[in-house]
């Protein structure tokens, strides 16, 4: 059988009529995303969160790892320190850079909007959780924790926004890439600032490391807009890390939280093992049995960190994960971190809060 397109006849063009121009343009339709980046041409900031690449160093992690002879099944994670402290953005709800996790956001449920719904509104999300790391009283190790909670997450490759709020301490926004800042107050004129952690929270999970004595300005901001409530409706949950002392007024407030928040925001009774190794007594206190009783939160160990090592990377200001390749630290010391990462990483899986 002969091919019929082949016995059509090419039309003839005209003497004097131009050619058609037979190529078309196709105009591609971009997903809208919940923030705009700032524009700034003086300083531009990393692809991604916490994808952060450690310094380089004379001894590479293969080399330590030989240096041991002890191949660790703690995961490799890649953190770094900023250059310098100009690096650290404002949290702004104008933002589009690399937080979006595009896993996370996906495209909007119909490309016809109604111009009075912002694009949150219109967005399909996987769940994402709003880590608050605290403790109420200073010197509880809120920082501290945080920092491993961070590194944990950078360990499996959990994608997160770190938001520092703490300004008169801001050892995170030193050691870590491309760190947010927040504060919590009570005058409404400054009250965004804490409202956009949860704009955060539509994009990626988030981790906040509180300063001391915020804890009602905290607790009015989750209470006060119903936080816990509108949270359900986008997928968002609340996490509160307590960071204890082991003191009974440390216990005090997280009790107090409980009672404030317990039915609201999953508590974490975070046992700080570097500040105090003996715990029977809190589980023996009258008040902690009654809140055992009443609310369900989970317990956790938080190991102890070796003294002289913590000092060391405290002035160095680098990461847990740069300590095991950097020259200033020995086989013995580099074990000792190594093993801290490993008891760390174990009683965050052990919560089953981040995943």
């Amino acid at each position: 059988m002969s091919d019929t397109a082949g016995n059509q006849q090419v039309e003839k063009r005209k003497i004097g009529r131009p050619k058609k121009n037979s190529n078309s343009s196709h105009n591609s339709i971009s997903t809208p995303v919940t923030m705009q980046k700032q524009q700034d041409s003086s300083e531009t900031l990393p692809k991604t969160q916490n994808e952060i690449k450690l310094p380089t160093d004379k001894l590479s992690t293969q080399d330590w790892a030989r240096e041991l002879s002890d191949d660790s099944n703690l995961p490799h994670i890649e953190l770094t320190k900023p250059k310098s402290d100009k690096e650290e953005p404002e949290i702004t709800s104008q933002r589009k850079d690399t937080l979006v996790d595009k896993a996370s956001v996906t495209t909007p449920i119909s490309a016809k909007t109604n111009n009075h719904v912002s694009n949150q509104e219109q967005l399909i999300k996987v769940p994402t959780t709003i880590h608050i790391v605290d403790g109420e009283k200073g010197g509880a190790g809120k920082s501290f924790v945080s920092r491993g909670l961070i590194e944990y997450c950078a360990s499996i490759k959990h994608k997160v926004a770190i938001v520092d709020a703490d300004k008169s301490n801001k050892d995170i926004s030193k050691i870590y890439q491309n760190v947010y800042s927040a504060f919590f107050s009570d005058d409404d004129k400054q009250v965004k600032q804490a409202d956009q952690i949860f704009d955060l929270a539509f994009e990626k999970s988030v981790i906040v490391n509180l300063p001391a004595q915020v804890y009602s300005k905290v607790t009015n901001w989750i209470k006060t807009n119903d936080l816990d409530e509108i949270g359900k409706e986008y997928q968002i949950n609340f996490v509160k890390w307590f960071v204890c002392t082991g003191g009974v007024d440390s216990v005090d407030f997280f009790i107090k939280s409980l009672n404030d928040l317990g039915d609201r925001v999953t508590h974490v009774f975070v046992k700080n093992l570097g500040l105090c190794d003996e715990w029977d007594y809190v589980q023996e206190m009258p008040d902690f049995i009654t809140a055992k009783e009443n609310h369900k939160f989970i317990e956790m160990d938080f190991p102890k960190f070796p003294f002289w090592e913590r000092n060391v990377i405290d002035r160095l200001g680098i990461t847990f994960e740069s300590a095991l390749v950097h020259p200033e630290l020995k086989v013995i010391s580099k074990q000792r971190v190594k093993n801290f990462l490993k008891e760390a990483h174990a009683a965050f899986a052990q919560t089953g809060l981040v995943k």
